[in-house]
């Protein structure tokens, strides 16, 4: 039977929310989607982008909600790109509802048997619910969340310090508030999401699919690929020539349906802050301290890229 998900994103600021929301629209098998919520900085800009997608595959039906402009307790913390909210043909488009992203989240989870909530953005929407509804967490099945730094991450040859992990470190306190709530956790972590990538070969052949959103994709993708670059190559990194995009966000979504390419361990994680960081610290599981969380720590990265692309071909 398809997952129920709330989809919740910032769509906008890198590629590869883009991918993990046409991931999902390729695979209505797999994914009964509930609501599209959105976070960080330019919230109803990256709603715009996520309802014309969900116009183009079709899925006028979902609702997308906005959500969280900035994190809970620190100003001016989130990265807004418009790279990847340009370029979008016209609609039609799903609705913007009136509804805040928090308030649909505590309804999805009060209405929606087996609901699973996919993180791939800040967590400050979740916090928000959290504070509208202390039960969230039994209400909903699982949490999966693209998100964490556990043992070691790289960028080719270059060791990551803490921070690397954007999605979590931009909203540390919404994050420990979270993952200390008591979810049934899964963490996607930078361990794994930074092995990932499509290549420049594969976004050629987005570019010729007939589908209405994977030459999109391609498009999108090559406007990120040079800007990805920069960046990660000025904070020491080693990216690999071909490298276009990660593969961080529809990695995600693919554990749902298909972990067979990631390997996961049940680690009790301690969520905490260290000097404005956000760390999730693996400790002792006999410590009695921190949360158990489903974790992943390695990944087969030619398996993950090949069911990604197989997928994104579709739409």
């Amino acid at each position: 039977m398809a997952i129920p998900v709330l989809f919740d994103t910032d769509l906008g600021s890198d590629v590869d929310d883009a991918l993990a929301l046409a991931f999902t629209l390729a695979s209505p098998e797999a994914f009964d989607l509930v609501a599209v919520t959105t976070v960080a900085a330019d919230t109803r800009g990256r709603a715009r982008a996520a309802a014309r997608m969900l116009g183009l595959g079709g899925r006028t039906d979902v609702s997308v909600h906005v959500g969280a402009e900035e994190a809970l307790a620190r100003r001016n913390a989130f990265v807004w790109r418009d790279i990847e909210t340009q370029g979008y043909p016209d609609g039609p488009d799903a609705p913007i509802s009136d509804e805040p992203a928090a308030d649909r989240i505590v309804r999805a989870a009060n209405e929606v048997e087996g609901l699973e909530i996919v993180a791939i953005g800040p967590l400050t929407n979740l916090a928000h619910a959290l504070g509208r509804d202390r039960d969230l967490a039994r209400k909903v099945k699982r949490l999966t969340v693209m998100g964490g730094h556990v043992r070691e991450v790289r960028i080719g040859d270059h060791v990551c310090a803490p921070g690397i992990d954007y999605n979590l470190c931009s909203d540390p306190e919404a994050a420990v508030m979270v993952l200390g709530a008591g979810f049934e956790t899964r963490l996607v972590t930078a361990d794994v999401t930074l092995q990932c990538w499509l290549r420049t070969r594969e976004i050629e052949a987005l570019a010729a699919a007939p589908g209405p959103i994977a030459p999109l994709l391609a498009d999108l993708v090559n406007l990120w690929t040079p800007f990805q670059h920069r960046v990660f190559t000025a904070i020491g990194g080693t990216l690999a020539p071909d490298n276009a995009a990660y593969l961080h966000d529809p990695l995600t979504m693919l554990s749902l349906v298909d972990p067979g390419p990631l390997t996961f361990e049940r680690l009790r994680i301690v969520p905490t802050i260290e000097s404005g960081i956000l760390r999730t610290l693996e400790v002792d599981p006999t410590s009695g301290i921190g949360a158990e969380m489903e974790v992943a720590t390695a990944v087969d990265p030619a398996a993950v890229r090949a069911a990604i692309q197989q997928r994104l071909l579709r739409v």
